[in-house]
């Protein structure tokens, strides 16, 4: 995982912070991320957890900054600010590690469905961030990422379709070997698709990707799951399975 100076540390939007921090230099120690409020906001929120309910009433008490300007004051959140995703809560105590949060309520952690077209849904949580590309439509956290694409194969089967897609599986030119191959029958729709891991190197990571395609008729939904943690592989195969076409 790349390590960057408070120099060279990237844009990833402003902060939320406690003035505890930003004017009197405690450390945070408690802070996550929300679905950002526009494009100049990471989400992040910060606090030294030392701040009383009142204090935390009063919107006077926090500002918005540069993430350099909390960096400066403590360094050590760098890659959790950079690397960790929408929805992820973290803390510390004094002299301890950063520990992730599982169990810390977010205004918009919660499911919706949404229409990709007419026919074809996908549920997914809310703290998603639905950004339409050139040929497609993106959702991502950050850490975790779904890329959809629709092609019409007109005057070609179900199955021929299937077959087609099997061969280019199997037939795939790529450096990075298959971990696990995929293929789901839902009655009106056929699932294939296959598990990698690839790498970043602008972040000096390696992340997983389920590669997809959803067959229904002449139509097929093609799915990029992308993920830096082992435990969303879970996420990735449910939402997977989730896309319907009605």
């Amino acid at each position: 995982m790349r390590e960057f100076s408070v120099e060279n540390f990237p844009s990833i939007g402003a902060v939320m912070c406690s003035k505890m921090i930003a004017d009197e230099n405690y450390k945070p120690m408690f802070i996550f991320r929300e679905k950002p409020s526009n494009n100049n906001d990471s989400g992040w929120r910060l606090f030294s957890g030392l701040e009383s309910d009142e204090y935390s009433e009063n919107a006077d008490n926090f500002g918005i900054y540069n993430p350099k300007t909390i960096l400066e004051i403590d360094n050590s959140i760098s890659s959790l600010l950079l690397y960790k995703g929408i929805g992820t809560v973290w803390e510390r105590k004094p002299n301890t590690d950063w520990e992730e949060v599982f169990d810390y309520p977010l205004e918009d952690d919660f499911m919706v469905e949404h229409k990709l077209t007419e026919n074809w849904t996908l549920p997914i949580n809310n703290l998603f961030n639905r950004i339409k590309e050139e040929d497609g439509l993106m959702y991502t956290t950050n850490d975790k990422t779904i890329r959809l694409n629709i092609w019409n194969y007109r005057g070609k089967t179900k199955e021929e379709i299937l077959k087609e897609k099997k061969k280019e599986i199997s037939e795939r030119n790529l450096e990075n070997d298959i971990l696990k191959k995929y293929e789901l029958d839902q009655g009106n729709s056929i699932k294939v698709g296959y598990h990698i891991k690839e790498y970043n190197s602008q972040k000096d990571i390696s992340y997983n990707l389920i590669c997809g395609f959803c067959i229904v008729d002449n139509q097929v939904l093609q799915t990029f799951f992308y993920f830096d943690n082992e435990k969303d592989l879970e996420w990735a195969l449910h939402t997977w399975k989730m896309i319907a076409y009605k």
